[in-house]
Protein backbone atom coordinates (compact mmCIF):
# COMPACT_ATOMS: atom_id res chain seq x y z
CA UNK A 1 0.00 0.00 0.00
CA UNK A 2 1.49 3.37 -0.99
CA UNK A 3 2.10 6.05 1.58
CA UNK A 4 -0.66 8.66 1.83
CA UNK A 5 0.13 12.33 2.42
CA UNK A 6 -2.43 15.03 3.13
CA UNK A 7 -1.22 18.53 2.35
CA UNK A 8 -2.21 20.56 5.41
CA UNK A 9 0.27 23.44 5.55
CA UNK A 10 1.01 26.38 3.28
CA UNK A 11 4.62 25.21 2.98
CA UNK A 12 3.52 21.75 1.76
CA UNK A 13 1.09 23.25 -0.76
CA UNK A 14 3.68 25.77 -1.98
CA UNK A 15 6.17 22.97 -2.57
CA UNK A 16 3.68 20.71 -4.35
CA UNK A 17 1.82 23.25 -6.47
CA UNK A 18 4.89 24.75 -8.15
CA UNK A 19 4.34 24.20 -11.91
CA UNK A 20 7.97 23.19 -12.58
CA UNK A 21 7.73 20.57 -9.82
CA UNK A 22 4.46 19.30 -11.29
CA UNK A 23 6.18 18.96 -14.69
CA UNK A 24 9.15 17.24 -13.03
CA UNK A 25 6.93 14.72 -11.22
CA UNK A 26 5.04 13.97 -14.43
CA UNK A 27 8.29 13.47 -16.37
CA UNK A 28 9.53 11.05 -13.70
CA UNK A 29 6.22 9.17 -13.74
CA UNK A 30 6.23 8.81 -17.52
CA UNK A 31 9.93 7.91 -17.76
CA UNK A 32 9.33 5.24 -15.07
CA UNK A 33 13.02 4.80 -14.21
CA UNK A 34 15.45 6.67 -11.96
CA UNK A 35 16.81 9.83 -13.60
CA UNK A 36 19.61 12.29 -12.93
CA UNK A 37 19.00 16.03 -12.62
CA UNK A 38 20.88 16.41 -15.93
CA UNK A 39 18.53 13.96 -17.69
CA UNK A 40 15.50 15.72 -16.24
CA UNK A 41 16.90 19.14 -17.20
CA UNK A 42 17.26 18.01 -20.82
CA UNK A 43 13.68 16.78 -20.85
CA UNK A 44 12.20 19.87 -19.15
CA UNK A 45 14.40 22.53 -20.74
CA UNK A 46 15.61 23.99 -17.44
CA UNK A 47 19.03 23.94 -15.79
CA UNK A 48 20.29 20.90 -13.88
CA UNK A 49 20.85 23.10 -10.81
CA UNK A 50 17.19 24.19 -10.97
CA UNK A 51 16.11 20.53 -11.22
CA UNK A 52 18.31 19.68 -8.21
CA UNK A 53 16.65 22.47 -6.21
CA UNK A 54 13.16 21.22 -7.12
CA UNK A 55 14.11 17.61 -6.30
CA UNK A 56 15.31 18.68 -2.83
CA UNK A 57 11.97 20.39 -2.22
CA UNK A 58 10.03 17.33 -3.41
CA UNK A 59 12.19 15.14 -1.14
CA UNK A 60 10.85 17.16 1.79
CA UNK A 61 7.37 15.81 0.97
CA UNK A 62 8.69 12.26 0.36
CA UNK A 63 7.52 12.38 -3.27
CA UNK A 64 10.95 11.58 -4.71
CA UNK A 65 14.02 9.90 -3.29
CA UNK A 66 17.58 9.07 -4.15
CA UNK A 67 17.61 5.68 -5.87
CA UNK A 68 21.35 5.24 -6.37
CA UNK A 69 24.56 6.95 -7.43
CA UNK A 70 26.87 6.05 -10.31
CA UNK A 71 30.34 7.22 -11.19
CA UNK A 72 30.24 8.69 -14.69
CA UNK A 73 33.63 9.86 -15.96
CA UNK A 74 34.75 10.42 -12.38
CA UNK A 75 31.63 12.37 -11.35
CA UNK A 76 29.10 10.92 -8.91
CA UNK A 77 25.72 11.10 -10.65
CA UNK A 78 22.66 10.93 -8.41
CA UNK A 79 19.65 9.04 -9.77
CA UNK A 80 16.28 9.99 -8.31
CA UNK A 81 13.05 8.04 -8.48
CA UNK A 82 9.41 8.87 -7.96
CA UNK A 83 8.09 7.31 -4.77
CA UNK A 84 4.66 5.62 -4.68
CA UNK A 85 2.66 8.22 -2.76
CA UNK A 86 -1.02 9.14 -2.81
CA UNK A 87 -1.43 12.89 -2.39
CA UNK A 88 -4.59 14.18 -0.72
CA UNK A 89 -4.93 17.91 -1.34
CA UNK A 90 -7.06 18.33 1.77
CA UNK A 91 -10.04 19.59 -0.23
CA UNK A 92 -12.30 18.63 2.65
CA UNK A 93 -10.67 21.30 4.83
CA UNK A 94 -12.28 24.72 5.16
CA UNK A 95 -9.23 26.83 5.97
CA UNK A 96 -7.22 29.74 4.56
CA UNK A 97 -5.65 27.43 1.93
CA UNK A 98 -8.96 26.62 0.21
CA UNK A 99 -8.28 28.94 -2.75
CA UNK A 100 -4.81 27.45 -3.33
CA UNK A 101 -6.24 23.92 -3.24
CA UNK A 102 -8.86 24.90 -5.82
CA UNK A 103 -6.21 26.46 -8.08
CA UNK A 104 -4.07 23.33 -7.81
CA UNK A 105 -7.02 21.07 -8.62
CA UNK A 106 -7.86 23.22 -11.64
CA UNK A 107 -4.24 23.11 -12.79
CA UNK A 108 -4.01 19.31 -12.46
CA UNK A 109 -7.27 18.69 -14.33
CA UNK A 110 -6.37 21.18 -17.08
CA UNK A 111 -2.90 19.68 -17.54
CA UNK A 112 -4.37 16.18 -17.90
CA UNK A 113 -6.96 17.43 -20.41
CA UNK A 114 -4.24 19.31 -22.34
CA UNK A 115 -2.05 16.17 -22.42
CA UNK A 116 -4.98 14.10 -23.68
CA UNK A 117 -5.69 16.55 -26.52
CA UNK A 118 -1.99 16.60 -27.50
CA UNK A 119 -1.97 12.79 -27.46
CA UNK A 120 -5.03 12.67 -29.73
CA UNK A 121 -3.46 15.12 -32.20
CA UNK A 122 -0.43 12.86 -32.58
CA UNK A 123 -2.39 9.68 -33.33
CA UNK A 124 -2.87 8.40 -36.86
CA UNK A 125 -5.34 5.63 -35.93
CA UNK A 126 -8.05 6.59 -33.48
CA UNK A 127 -10.15 3.43 -33.71
CA UNK A 128 -8.69 1.55 -30.72
CA UNK A 129 -9.64 3.02 -27.30
CA UNK A 130 -6.70 1.16 -25.76
CA UNK A 131 -4.42 3.28 -27.96
CA UNK A 132 -6.34 6.55 -27.83
CA UNK A 133 -7.51 6.63 -24.23
CA UNK A 134 -11.03 7.73 -23.45
CA UNK A 135 -13.17 10.41 -21.86
CA UNK A 136 -16.24 9.25 -20.01
CA UNK A 137 -18.76 11.18 -18.00
CA UNK A 138 -22.23 10.61 -16.69
CA UNK A 139 -24.36 10.14 -13.63
CA UNK A 140 -24.35 6.94 -11.60
CA UNK A 141 -27.00 6.15 -8.98
CA UNK A 142 -25.25 4.72 -5.95
CA UNK A 143 -26.20 3.82 -2.42
CA UNK A 144 -23.84 4.95 0.34
CA UNK A 145 -22.41 1.42 0.40
CA UNK A 146 -21.90 1.37 -3.39
CA UNK A 147 -20.21 4.81 -3.26
CA UNK A 148 -17.83 3.51 -0.59
CA UNK A 149 -17.15 0.39 -2.70
CA UNK A 150 -16.47 2.52 -5.79
CA UNK A 151 -14.00 4.72 -3.91
CA UNK A 152 -12.26 1.67 -2.42
CA UNK A 153 -12.12 0.06 -5.88
CA UNK A 154 -10.53 3.16 -7.44
CA UNK A 155 -8.03 3.68 -4.60
CA UNK A 156 -7.13 0.00 -4.58
CA UNK A 157 -6.61 -0.03 -8.35
CA UNK A 158 -4.43 3.08 -8.15
CA UNK A 159 -2.34 1.67 -5.30
CA UNK A 160 -1.72 -1.59 -7.19
CA UNK A 161 -0.62 0.26 -10.33
CA UNK A 162 1.45 3.19 -9.04
CA UNK A 163 4.80 1.62 -9.82
CA UNK A 164 6.12 0.50 -13.20
CA UNK A 165 6.12 -3.22 -13.90
CA UNK A 166 7.25 -5.31 -16.88
CA UNK A 167 4.86 -5.05 -19.81
CA UNK A 168 3.16 -1.88 -18.57
CA UNK A 169 2.98 1.62 -20.03
CA UNK A 170 2.06 4.80 -18.15
CA UNK A 171 -1.56 5.94 -18.47
CA UNK A 172 -2.41 9.45 -17.33
CA UNK A 173 -5.71 9.60 -15.44
CA UNK A 174 -7.97 12.13 -13.76
CA UNK A 175 -11.09 11.04 -11.94
CA UNK A 176 -13.69 13.29 -10.35
CA UNK A 177 -16.58 11.67 -8.50
CA UNK A 178 -19.00 13.37 -6.13
CA UNK A 179 -22.60 13.04 -4.95
CA UNK A 180 -25.32 15.49 -5.99
CA UNK A 181 -27.96 16.56 -3.58
CA UNK A 182 -31.28 14.92 -4.38
CA UNK A 183 -34.07 17.00 -5.88
CA UNK A 184 -37.04 17.80 -3.66
CA UNK A 185 -39.21 14.76 -2.88
CA UNK A 186 -41.77 15.40 -5.62
CA UNK A 187 -39.04 15.19 -8.27
CA UNK A 188 -37.20 12.11 -7.02
CA UNK A 189 -37.47 8.79 -8.81
CA UNK A 190 -39.78 6.33 -7.03
CA UNK A 191 -38.05 3.21 -5.71
CA UNK A 192 -40.06 0.93 -8.01
CA UNK A 193 -40.11 3.13 -11.11
CA UNK A 194 -40.68 1.30 -14.37
CA UNK A 195 -39.58 2.46 -17.84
Amino acid sequence: MPKQITLTTRKQLDIYMNPQRQRLLKAMDIHAAPMTPKQLSSHLGISASSVSHHLKKLEELDLVGLDHTESIRGIQAKYYKRLPVVINLGSDKDDDLKEERTLLSDYCMNETWKSFKEHMEQLNDRTNPLETGDVMNGILYLTQEEAEQLKALILGFYSRHMEPAPGTVPWETAIIAFPHKAYPAEKTIPKNAED
